[in-house]
């Protein structure tokens, strides 16, 4: 199937500022009336395609109107000082990588000489991203530019972002409709059909899941099929063995049923990266990694190259035929990257399988990509129709840029969704239904006081802690600790949250400057002879404002003379709660920088800070195996639930230091703080109408210049 262009209609984007008025549906014009109709309608079968299609549209006027943050004036360019390649022009933009949403290589830009802006009709010249450095981009321009190019020129730059996941996510909408996917994404029933003798027997890859009778029993059902058309459901909280469940499955699979062919995909590159990593120890000839040519290879792991579709020799990319992809009995992509198969037109009967892992990350139609056009419904004997989802929906779901597509359910998975509103993965009293889903318990990351309070908040107690005794209490007896034993400290900051210039992102030099001093006294060398000092790259720093990252970055590698003189503390990772996601430390810091009440409709308004965001407060303590070290103000986070009973869980157990606890919180303060967080609601302040960019003039043809574009999302 064709992949159309799918623009928002004209109409929407003028209606889109009264949409975001918030107009009664029962007293707006009626095409609003229509609209709101359409989105505040619970998404079934019926609407499926209308409604998504529309939230899909919605995000992206949302994101035509961010990107226009980042446009530059008078900056120059300079002719390419390293590479010297006479067709590439460098332009500076500091944080280029920092910024959100970033640039990325594929990406295309518009560029005006900086003379030339006032005239009436000034020549727009189309760039394309090459190449991404630190505090620079590489472009590519056509010679109508080259041929009058000077070094220093300057211009005014727009960036633009790339349509092609939105366009294949459109189709995969399209194609929903047409191979009647209903049973799988509105699932009432199984047959029950099994592919496999039930008294099969096993014999397992990863014997770890001998001692886990969740993983076995989830990759049984899995091998058997008889939850078709039905998905099955890997919940997998944090550090239970998600990915190693998914990965066995997989293998026995290609065991034991040989006309089966796997598509196992996740959002990002190094989620599939994972996977092919787990699957070539015992696969190594049945496996492929087909990666997008957007991909810088220098980021792919080693041991996936010989395994993938970059060819050594050329220094490129290379596409298999279709015929000789059909060979391999596993094919790993990114789900985006899962349309080329479509666009190839792999035949509806291919795959029988489609695996998707970390599936809470995605929004559903993302999900659909990898499943429309690929897969069929099937109930018989035979294998197919088996569609696998591992995630947690309790962790961190998709990023969304409109507060519309928040309220209106883009922002629920696929996995999410059918979790919440689907009766057959909904918890009985004896449990969830084994025959669709399996809840992973066995946590073998966290030390069990660390993984407490996010049980109890949200896994309903269930989890045990499994992890290695040595490797838990590694720092019960850390010389940091207020009461030794209990390795969490909430270290109380009364600090101020500053911004600069018009920048919503903010930091808090008080809270960074604590942050550093536990840094110090942490990978201090020890005195004890023999004793290893701890290894920066078994500490992570998370904040979830991108100024205090960078601030925190600064004291560690410059500003502070012992930090910085570490040999490699560059492999300290500081970021983001959601660079964080999936990934684990043996110590982990978390500055939360909110100290004002004022600033906290702001957080809402970009989807920023930890208030009122149960799933990223989830995401942060969990990271950690043996520490966790929270510096924070204890007067504002109290206020919000899911902090409030953390920061009593540390006081009660001594884990509490720092700024004086409040003894008691003012009642009447409290509770009027917590009426105005619940009042508060994303911002409704969203995309004007305007037009598209200018194109270049007649002539101006930049295919030939364009590098495969990259989705941002594929980290």
């Amino acid at each position: 199937m064709a992949l159309g262009t799918y623009y928002p209609p004209p109409r929407l984007r003028q209606l889109l500022p009264i949409l975001l008025q918030g107009t009664s549906i029962f007293t707006a014009p009626k095409e609003i009336a229509e609209i709101k109709a359409q989105l505040e309608t619970a998404l079934q079968w019926r609407n499926y395609e209308v409604k998504l299609r529309l939230l899909l549209h919605l995000e992206e006027l949302q994101m035509e109107h961010d990107i226009r943050h980042y446009d530059l004036e008078s900056v120059p360019m300079t002719w390419d000082p390293v590479d010297q390649n006479p067709r590439l022009l460098t332009l500076e933009v500091p944080g280029v990588t920092e910024s959100r949403p970033s640039v990325l290589r594929g990406d295309h830009l518009f560029a005006l000489l900086s003379s030339e802006t006032h005239q009436e009709d000034p020549v727009t010249y189309k760039g394309f991203v090459h190449k991404v450095e630190l505090d620079r981009v590489k472009l590519s321009f056509s010679m109508s530019l080259l041929s009058r190019f000077v070094d220093g020129l300057t211009f005014k730059v727009n960036f633009t972002f790339n349509r092609q996941p939105l366009r294949v996510q459109h189709r995969a909408l399209e194609l929903t409709g047409r191979w009647l996917l209903w049973p799988m994404l509105f699932p009432v029933a199984s047959r029950g059909v099994p592919l496999l003798p039930s008294d099969v027997k096993l014999k397992l890859y990863d014997r770890s899941l001998e001692s886990n009778p969740e993983q076995l029993q989830a990759m049984k059902n899995i091998v058997m099929g008889t939850t078709r058309p039905a998905p099955y459901i890997i919940f997998g909280p944090p550090g239970t063995g998600k990915t190693v469940t998914l990965v066995e499955a997989i293998k026995q699979v290609v065991k034991h049923l040989p006309k089966a062919h796997i598509l196992a995909c996740a959002p990002s590159n190094s989620g599939a990266d994972l996977l092919c990593q787990r699957l070539r120890v015992h696969l190594p000839s049945s496996i492929y990694r087909l990666l997008a040519p957007s991909r810088d290879i220098r980021m792919v792991p080693e041991d996936i190259k010989p395994c993938c579709n970059w060819d050594a020799k050329k220094g490129d990319y290379v596409f298999p035929a279709k015929k000789k992809l059909q060979e391999y009995r596993v094919l790993i992509t990114t789900l985006i990257t899962a349309s080329r198969l479509v666009s190839a037109q792999f035949p509806i009967d291919h795959f029988t399988h489609i695996f998707i892992d970390e599936a809470g990350h995605s929004m559903e139609p993302e999900s659909l990509v990898a499943i429309a056009g690929l897969m069929e419904v099937k109930e018989t004997d035979n294998p197919g129709g088996q569609l696998v989802l591992a995630g947690d929906p309790r962790q961190l779901g998709p990023v969304l840029r409109s507060p519309l597509t928040q309220k209106h359910g883009l922002g629920y998975s696929l996995l999410e969704r059918l979790l919440t509103y689907n009766a057959l993965y909904k918890k009985g009293s004896n449990g969830y239904n084994p025959q669709f889903i399996t809840k992973l318990l066995r946590n073998y990351r966290s030390h069990p006081t660390i993984l407490d309070i996010p049980n109890r908040l949200y896994y309903d107690g269930e989890l045990q802690a499994c992890a290695d005794v040595v490797d838990r209490e590694r720092f019960c007896r850390w010389e940091g600790l207020p009461r030794q034993g209990f390795p969490i400290i909430f270290h109380g900051v009364m600090g101020k949250d500053e911004r600069e210039g018009n920048s919503p992102s903010f930091f808090n030099p008080e809270e960074a400057a604590t942050v550093t001093s536990y840094l110090k006294l942490l990978l201090a060398p020890s005195s004890k002879k023999g004793k290893a000092r701890l290894s920066p790259r078994s500490v992570g720093v998370i904040s979830p404002y991108r100024k205090q990252v960078e601030k925190i970055r600064y004291c560690i590698t410059k500003l502070d003379k012992e930090l910085r003189g570490l040999d490699d503390i560059k492999d300290l990772k500081v970021g983001s709660v959601e660079e964080f996601q999936g990934q684990e430390r043996s110590v982990i810091l978390i500055s939360t920088v909110r100290s004002s009440q004022s600033f906290v409709q702001l957080d809402l308004d970009f989807n920023l800070g930890f208030l009122k965001n149960p799933k990223r407060f989830n995401v942060a303590v969990t990271r950690a195996k043996a520490l966790l070290i929270v510096v924070g103000n204890p007067l504002l986070l109290g206020h919000d639930p899911d902090w409030k009973v953390f920061l009593e869980f540390c006081k009660e157990n001594g884990g509490y230091t720092g700024c004086p606890f409040p003894a008691k919180l003012d009642l009447q303060q409290g509770q009027n703080l917590l009426q105005g967080l619940s009042k508060l609601r994303p911002s409704t302040s969203g995309p004007q109408s305007h037009d598209y960019l200018p194109q270049e003039r007649e002539g101006e043809d930049g295919l030939s210049l364009q590098v495969e574009p990259e989705w941002r999302n594929e980290l």
